[in-house]
């Protein structure tokens, strides 16, 4: 049996109870943490909580192999996979669920806490008002390669007055992690290089740091402005606001000190800019 679990956002503080009783029985434990990260969280940590050896896999284990060890050994014994956040966030876990389908091998999967509950818990906006989530990827200006879709996943949400979530690219094995001022600039570059007029220097954004965890952090700002700012250790995530409700600009205001008269600005430049029946 195969089970694909979930670990939450901080440490251990997320694992879900019935994930813990899977540890204790499991056969075969493995931990990937190649497409996501987690504060405080590591084989040490986990292996300490459930007093079993811990496996880690890489990249290549589940995607260029195919999952063949893992899926194998599946097809005999209970083996776990946990993942950092919800484990089915990532298409990779789905690449692997499906192919335990296809081979006759029971699964189970435990949801846990996502990037996206964290944004969510850590700027009260609200789920409902978001439009397609988009992943900020590093350039490689050797092979031409710049994320265009990103630019214009925002403009296309933007259109509708909805907030778009942006995932700031992370290679584990490379020890990159793009954070707010790249992205912040790497925004901007693309705007200069697309000419849409989309983005600006003083284009709003909300930055999230370590999401939910101790040291959390949570700036209203401009482009610019982010673009010049260290925002600390990672994960970081980034929303380019649409329209923001009213009790999304309270809770802005009164829980981050986002100041008021910027965030209403910005309400008038979105309205000139959209065709919705999305009501404020």
């Amino acid at each position: 049996m195969l089970v694909v679990a979930g670990l939450g956002l901080y440490g251990t503080r997320d694992i879900p109870l019935g994930v813990l009783e899977l540890l204790r029985e499991a056969d075969v434990i493995y931990l990937e943490s190649y497409t996501s990260l987690a504060p405080s969280l590591n084989k040490e940590a986990l292996e300490k909580l459930c007093g079993r050896e811990v496996k880690e896999v890489k990249r290549e284990d589940l995607e260029e192999r195919s999952a063949r060890e893992l899926l194998a050994e599946a097809a005999e014994r209970v083996v776990v996979l946990l993942t950092v956040g919800n484990p089915l966030l990532a298409t990779t876990h789905t690449a692997i669920i499906l192919e335990a389908k296809k081979r006759g091998i029971p699964f189970l999967i435990i949801p846990s806490a996502s990037v996206i509950d964290g944004v969510i818990c850590a700027t009260g906006l609200h789920i409902y008002r978001f439009g397609r989530v988009v992943t900020l990827a590093f350039p490689d200006e050797e092979r031409g390669f710049f994320p265009y879709s990103t630019y214009f996943a925002v403009k296309s949400n933007m259109s509708r007055g909805l907030h778009t979530l942006v995932l700031l690219d992370i290679r584990v094995e490379e020890g990159r992690y793009m954070d707010p001022r790249c992205a912040a600039q790497l925004l901007l570059k693309l705007e200069s290089m697309l000419s849409e007029d989309v983005l600006g220097e003083n284009t709003l954004v909300i930055v999230v740091a370590r999401a939910t965890a101790p040291d959390q952090y949570v700036k209203v700002c401009t482009l610019d402005e982010a673009a010049q700012k260290d925002f600390g250790q990672p994960p970081f995530s980034m929303v380019i606001p649409g329209l923001l409700h009213a009790t999304e600009i309270e809770y802005l205001h009164h829980v981050h000190s986002a100041p008021l008269e910027v965030m209403l600005r910005w309400n008038m430049h979105v309205k000139k800019r959209f065709s919705s029946t999305l009501e404020v």
